[in-house]
């Protein structure tokens, strides 16, 4: 019986170390993109490009910016260690001033702590020239 029970002590406490030890991380090339000089009515495409650094396998629920933003996105699992892009494409046809645009990704994974999806905000700036 004592046998029996430090046995299933010492697989609970495995189990739990392996779940605790799950985590979600991206690693980006880069947050932030600054585009420069932009004329109204021009379109503009970039790339923002990141690696599951966490233990944890991944995927991408949606990725959302304003109206002026258009974005793609790597489908599926992404597994820790593998790489993924959000393709972005800004149109500047309907702003009228220079601004900071968030993009928002979402994962389909859910942060404990929160009890919410994971959330990552990247962001782009650009000068508008009239």
């Amino acid at each position: 019986m004592k046998y029996l029970f430090f046995s299933l002590l010492t697989i609970f406490t495995l189990n739990l170390a392996s779940a605790q030890t799950k985590a979600v991380d991206l690693t980006f090339d880069k947050k932030h993109v600054d585009l420069g000089d932009v004329k109204k009515g021009e379109k503009r495409t970039f790339q923002y490009h990141f690696t599951n650094t966490g233990t944890d396998e991944i995927e991408i629920s949606i990725v959302s910016g304003c109206d002026c933003t258009t974005t793609d996105w790597t489908r599926g699992i992404i597994k820790p260690g593998e790489k993924g892009v959000i393709d972005v494409t800004f149109d500047s046809t309907e702003k009228e001033n220079s601004e900071t645009v968030d993009v928002d990704l979402y994962l389909e994974n859910i942060n404990p702590k929160y009890d919410s999806q994971y959330l990552f905000v990247l962001d782009y700036t650009f000068e508008l020239i009239q």
